[in-house]
Order: C-alpha cells, then structure tokens, then sequence
C-alpha cells in the first residue's frame, strides 16, 4: 500500500461515522411505523402502552405527561440526545436496567441512526 493509498484509506476510516450519523428521516419514519408504533403514539398528550414520543429528542427521560414510567427509568435523568437515543435503541436494558420497555434493541446501526433522525423531527 502506497502513502497516498493508505491516507485515502484513513480518511475513508475517519468519514464513515460521521456518514452513519446521518439517518434518513423516511426510513426512520417507515422503521418506527414496523417497530414502535405499536407501543408509542406519535401525537402529543396521546399514550399507548409506551409514551408519546411527540417532541422526545432532548427531552427529559420520563417526561411524557400522563404516563407511569418505571421506577428504573424515573431515576435514570436521562435527557434524549443523540448518545443516549442510540444506546437506547441499541439495547435498552443495558442503559436503564430494570426499564419495563419490551423491546430488546435494534441490532442494525444504520437502522438506529434513522430512527434517531426520525425522532429529531418530531416537534
């Protein structure tokens, strides 16, 4: 491998995480429609048998008005930002222990970063 090679090489290293930061909001959207919207109502005040996740991003965890959060996530004091929404999606178990989501996690990175863009659209 030349000089001029292995740059390329590390800049394309360097590039990749900033370009898996950025999620498409149509394939959140569609994500979310398959994986979340069972469980959480995208309209404000409205919840389902998770939260309403109208306005979630850099809200407060345990915020929602008129749902019963866990005790485990009530003391997290978590705010939604991009580092916690991915290690929530990731696996929310490992974040907040004892949390009484149902969902195991999103395996896919890219998958996350989507449905984090999504989330950030909802105002």
């Amino acid at each position: 491998m030349t000089y001029t090679q292995f740059l390329a090489a590390g800049a394309l290293l360097l590039a990749a995480p900033l370009a898996l930061a950025q999620g498409d909001v149509k394939q959140g959207q569609a994500l979310f429609s398959t994986q979340c919207g069972f469980c959480h109502s995208l309209d404000a005040g409205k919840n389902l048998m998770g939260p309403s996740l109208h306005g979630v991003f850099d809200r407060a965890s345990a915020q929602a008005p008129a749902f019963t959060y866990s005790a485990a996530l009530q003391g997290a004091r978590l705010k939604w930002d991009d580092a916690n929404l991915e290690q929530w999606l990731t696996n929310p178990a490992s974040l907040v222990p004892g949390n009484m989501m149902m969902f195991a996690g999103q395996a896919d990175a890219q998958s996350r970063q989507h449905l984090i863009a999504y989330l950030k659209s909802l105002k």
